[in-house]
């Protein structure tokens, strides 16, 4: 009943899904086709399940591995070339 074993040496690890999509993205060639996956509504439930267990432990690889991270705004350089208002402003 225990995950843990006295006397072996645990080591984080991640796993990696190739070629799956949850339900209702995905993204055929215009004549392709969509073909349901075998197992696929089976295994994004258990994804489901494991994440009910704690928070994020299987995320999809698009989202990127520090989804909390943000740019900071205030920090941001000015778009000169791109943004009327971030031009200066000459006074004679």
């Amino acid at each position: 009943n225990h995950v843990w074993r006295e006397g072996y040496r645990y080591m984080k690890a991640g796993v990696m899904l190739a070629d799956f999509t949850p339900s209702g993205i995905a993204q055929p060639g215009l004549f392709d086709e969509i073909q349901p996956r075998k197992n696929s509504e089976k295994l994004m439930k258990t994804l489901d399940e494991l994440n009910q267990s704690g928070k994020g432990k299987v995320w999809f690889a698009g989202r990127g591995t520090a989804p909390e991270w943000q740019m900071k705004r205030e920090m941001l350089s000015p778009a000169y070339t791109t943004r009327w208002t971030d031009l200066p402003v000459a006074q004679l």
